[in-house]
């Protein structure tokens, strides 16, 4: 079991997982991850998966990965470079809770969007181009604002 980490640019962490064959190797990984993940300097982290199969082990070990991320308000990616992993990932339904992609280039470019739409306050120009990713960040990349719970006194028709 080996995980390696580099900085790929100021917004992107990557971070490389290989060797993980059983439950003892992921939670040893999961381990060194989530202590990643709390001094995180990067507000996206990529998982590059370097393996021909994505087993059980690793599986369990991405979906924890990605609850954990999201609680330090980390954007997760996972690459599946490999065809086998990118296919047991898919017939496992991952896709639908993890960002998946193929190439570091297609993480990076899905995390941009997560990272550029939370750093700028100011809303984007308008353009087909910057609604469609704006778009695209409020179906891929989780919610943080904080919501304000509906009451009576916040409808004042409601108020007698």
């Amino acid at each position: 079991m080996s995980v390696k980490s580099y900085r790929l640019d100021p917004t992107h962490r990557v971070v490389e997982l290989s060797g993980i064959t059983d439950a003892d190797d992921a939670l040893a990984a999961e381990q060194e991850l989530r202590a990643l993940l709390r001094r995180c300097d990067t507000p996206a982290v990529i998982v590059d998966l370097e393996c021909e199969e994505a087993s059980p082990a690793v599986m369990n070990l991405l979906v924890r990965l990605r609850r954990f991320a999201e609680r330090y308000r980390v954007f997760l990616c996972v690459t599946a470079r490999d065809p086998q992993a990118a296919q047991a990932l898919r017939e496992a339904g991952l896709e639908r809770i993890l960002r998946v992609t193929r190439t570091l280039s297609q993480a990076r470019a899905r995390t941009e969007v997560c990272c550029a739409a939370t750093a700028s306050p100011r809303p984007p120009a308008s353009t087909v181009r910057t609604r469609l990713k704006v778009r695209l960040y409020r179906f891929v990349c989780p919610d943080t604002r904080e919501r304000t719970p509906v009451t009576s006194a916040s409808h004042p028709s409601d108020v007698l």
